[in-house]
């Protein structure tokens, strides 16, 4: 790990800072600016009707669980931002009102903190998540209080107009100027130098950590003019920091939140480690540490078909990495192939999130080449913390992967999935994760594995005497529930993973569960056999496998065929059923519908062959 600098330090480069890159220069310099103009003019078409935020769209998660009422609109602002800020940075002077017009409307924003996060106050500091109200709402919440609390989205809210008037000081009214800086000041600066460090996120294992830390980082780089407030400040954010590179990530590089995941934490931290290798003059360089290849890998070894990842979690399986921060990590920590994982990347995602995130959006114009790549050939990919095992093969040209999973049943974003496997062919997981389910105010409580797309009922995974594997808490969990990787390797010119996660179910009888998935490299073929030993009589068992795809059921065969490729699964004595979850896909807003495919098992084996279909 890179040793924090001492207090001495940083006052040293903070005083005397060597030269820093004229980011208004870049932007209007860069040869990406005017395509990237075009695309935010596309997504946010108007900067000048700025959309109310009204108190019964803050309530509505507190009522509904719902978050887009508001949300939608709080993100739709910041993206007017920074579609007004870089038309007045290439010259468009009419822009300027809508600046100082959208600044001024944030700041009179009541609460920076999203509804979702509101209970992140100093009654819940010290209450790991996830959190049940335990009484009504009164006078005293965060809408009526004093700013206390910094959330994902009021740390960045900082970062945005603390970057905007950085970027425009000069040309922005006197005023509005001053209203910003005392604004950061008391919803970011106060409350984080006050009683930051008892933020939950502060020293978490997860992308908050990296978000929160790193966009306050910014802010305060960017307007704090007081040299020892700013290097107490930068101290706290480099604690926090050492945490989140130590224990966001495992040991073997990979993240058990997934690649959307990787690529929110590390946004900021980038942002911040290379303003600070930039005042230091070199001196200190967070990306330089060993342990940043590893980490700068993880996406690459995740990659299906970019932007299809393997999506574990709560991770979507359809990621468009942020093309300048993954650029910026590809050329600074070596690892070419993560740069080749950009593609299409133009395009930020939908309602207009992307481009909410402006120091983000600024450094994809001045970072990213604007070129696309070709993607990276696959390759064999293993995790030995987080447990996952990713081989790779080919039927008749077409690339196909089985991956398997076998972390554990608690953390950040978990599913109840150990064991799981995905079977992926020619840009398709015809055996697939399920993916995630709703983002709403269950989902994040304690109700959060009553979800099917949260709990092992959509997982590729047997039920075992009528039980689904156990979950463990969302947050602080003890891996009380999880399994491990026997083995893994080639023999006889197959590539093969055994695994064990009898320790996932809470059976004491259940003495082993043990999965060996083989593939053949060069047919696709891949070989599934499940033995299960008990104390005592055996439990029945259900084996259970799910896809988004057309089935068809003939006895013990079953054939899955999707938009370019088909497979048939075939296990000698099985009796498939086929359940549809149209409720629950409709109920988590997913398109198409999940299917799932069980069989009882006979005796304590079961042994079924996946061959791809011409």
């Amino acid at each position: 790990m890179l040793s924090r600098p001492s207090s001495a330090q940083l006052k040293r480069w903070l005083r005397s800072p060597a030269a820093i890159s004229n980011l208004r220069e870049q932007i209007r310099q860069a040869a990406i600016t005017p395509h990237m103009l075009t695309v935010m003019r596309q997504i946010v078409p108007d900067v000048h009707e700025i959309p109310m935020l009204k108190y019964s769209g803050y309530r509505e998660f507190e009522r509904t669980g719902e978050r887009p009422s508001y949300q939608n609109p709080y993100f739709h602002r910041r993206a007017m931002l920074t579609r007004a800020l870089v038309e007045t940075i290439m010259g468009d002077e009419s822009m300027l009102d809508a600046v100082q017009d959208i600044l001024w409307a944030i700041c009179e924003e009541t609460s920076w903190v999203v509804p979702a996060h509101e209970e992140q106050g100093p009654d819940y500091w010290d209450v790991p998540p996830p959190i049940i109200r335990t009484e009504a709402l009164g006078a005293h919440t965060s809408l009526t209080r004093e700013p206390d609390s910094i959330d994902l989205f009021a740390a960045e809210t900082g970062a945005v107009l603390a970057e905007t008037v950085y970027l425009l000081k000069d040309d922005l009214a006197p005023e509005v100027v001053q209203r910003v800086r005392r604004e950061v000041e008391r919803h970011i600066f106060k409350p984080y130098l006050a009683h930051g460090r008892n933020h939950w996120w502060f020293k978490g294992e997860l992308n908050w950590n990296g978000v929160c830390n790193g966009s306050i980082g910014l802010a305060f780089l960017r307007l704090e003019q007081d040299v020892q407030t700013l290097s107490e400040a930068l101290s706290m954010v480099l604690e926090g920091f050492d945490a989140y590179i130590t224990t966001a990530f495992e040991a073997d590089g990979g993240s058990i939140e997934g690649v959307g995941y990787w690529a929110y934490g590390l946004m900021y931290y980038v942002t911040v480690a290379e303003l600070l290798r930039e005042i230091s003059g070199g001196e200190y360089d967070l990306l330089a540490a060993e342990r940043m290849k590893a980490i700068a890998y993880y996406p690459v070894g995740m990659a299906l078909k970019p932007p299809m990842y393997l999506n574990f979690g709560d991770t979507p399986d359809t990621v468009q990495l942020p093309a300048g921060i993954v650029q910026r990590i590809a050329e600074r920590t070596g690892v070419s192939e993560l740069r080749a994982l950009i593609g299409n990347s133009s395009r930020p995602d939908e309602h207009s999130y992307s481009i909410a995130k402006l120091p983000i959006m600024l450094r994809q114009i001045v970072w990213w080449d604007g070129k696309d790549c070709e993607a990276p050939p696959l390759r064999d990919y293993v995790l030995p913390t987080v447990g996952v095992v990713k081989l790779v093969g080919a039927a008749q040209a077409k690339p196909v992967v089985l991956a398997v999973t076998v972390g554990h049943n608690d953390g950040h974003h978990s599913h109840v999935d150990v064991g799981s496997f995905v079977y992926h062919i020619n840009g398709v997981s015809l055996i697939p994760d399920a993916g995630r389910g709703k983002y709403s105010k269950e989902y994040f409580r304690q109700h959060r594995y009553e979800n099917p797309f949260n709990n092992a009922s959509t997982h590729n995974i047997p039920r075992i005497g009528g039980q689904m594997q156990q979950h463990g808490r969302e947050f602080d969990g003890t891996r009380q529930f999880y399994g491990t990787i026997v083995e893994h390797g080639a023999r006889d010119g197959r590539k093969f993973v055994v695994v064990d996660f009898h320790t996932a179910y809470d059976l004491p009888q259940l003495t082993q569960a043990r999965r060996t998935l083989t593939l053949e490299p060069n047919t696709g073929v891949v070989q599934l056999h499940d033995s299960f030993v008990f104390t005592g009589e055996p439990l029945p068992i259900d084996e259970c496998f799910v896809t988004w795809h057309e089935v068809e059921i003939a006895g013990d065969t079953v054939t899955i065929t999707g938009e370019h490729s088909a497979i048939r699964i075939q296990a000698e004595g099985a009796q498939f059923s086929l359940e549809t979850l149209e409720r629950e896909c409709r109920e988590n807003e997913r398109e198409g519908v999940l299917k799932r495919l069980i069989t009882r098992v006979t005796g304590t084996e079961f042994s079924l062959t996946i061959t791809p279909l011409a």
